[in-house]
């Protein structure tokens, strides 16, 4: 797991569409796909189900959502406390 594809994950969470976070993130639907499949296929584990109105987390996809919640959080305010020292 990296922290590209839990970035990925996490546009996809937020967006519940891969093609939206496709667009926040500026990469092509595909690209979005791809890494959620590589990030679901190492982790033994499906992370969304699939729906026609959109993808909604599984309870792994909630775990891992807070995780990546939290990391991303962190990540934050170590560049705020870089930038202000």
């Amino acid at each position: 797991m990296d922290w590209y594809k839990l970035r990925v994950f996490h546009a996809v969470a937020e967006a519940g569409s891969v093609t939206r976070a496709g667009e926040i993130l500026h990469v092509s639907q595909s690209a979005v796909s791809r890494q959620i499949r590589a990030l679901e296929d190492s982790l033994a584990t499906v992370l969304f189900h699939r729906h026609a109105r959109g993808l909604v987390l599984t309870e792994s996809g909630e775990l891992l959502f807070e995780s990546a919640r939290k990391i991303r959080s962190e990540i934050d305010r170590t560049k705020v406390r870089i930038h202000d020292d």
